[in-house]
């Protein structure tokens, strides 16, 4: 975890029985003149189990199954969660990976509902955090949510802060300013 990555970049190398069917499946259907349909359809059915489109093309030009399969890094990004180790277990559908691009960052704030009057979409917010001293980051009100908690009496307010040094980082607590003019 931590790591930057490209997208491309090498991420696992996995064995998967459902991925050796599906590369089967594409390649009798291939010769036979099935119909493209089904060819498609195989395509796009290793595309949705985790295959490039490169390595789906080589499949085709090689004819050559491969028993283990390289994942690679979908978007350019910060690893920031890693739930596999070399030669463990996974189900379709688990996460092994989460990938996170930080150059943009959600921040939540919890308004007290007292103070919901002076919040609006598309406001201005400061925000400072005790990890970064000095630094003021600006983002935006992107919405007021409808419920209050019950239990803290504060509605939350996602905020979108541009951060293209990666120097907020998820899971860290700051203060908002939020800018609300008084008119009359």
């Amino acid at each position: 975890t931590g790591v930057e990555s490209k997208a491309g970049d090498h991420l696992a190398e996995i064995y998967s029985p459902e991925l050796l069917v599906a590369q089967q499946e594409l390649l009798i259907a291939l010769p036979g003149g099935v119909g493209d349909a089904l060819v498609d359809t195989s395509r796009l059915k290793l595309r949705r189990l985790g295959m490039t489109e490169d390595q789906v093309r080589d499949l085709v030009e090689n004819k050559k199954i491969a028993d283990r399969v390289t994942l690679y890094s979908p978007i350019r990004g910060t690893v920031i969660e890693k739930s596999i180790v070399q030669n463990s277990a996974f189900r379709a559908g688990d996460a092994l990976y989460r990938v996170a691009d930080l150059g943009t960052v959600w921040v939540y704030l919890d308004v007290y509902e007292y103070d919901l009057a002076w919040v609006r979409y598309g406001q201005r917010v400061d925000l400072t955090a005790e990890a970064l001293p000095g630094r003021v980051f600006s983002g935006m009100v992107t919405f007021v949510q409808p419920i209050v908690d019950e239990q803290t009496r504060t509605v939350r307010v996602p905020v979108h802060v541009e951060n293209a040094d990666h120097a907020l980082k998820p899971g860290m607590f700051v203060s908002a300013v939020i800018r609300s003019a008084l008119g009359g």
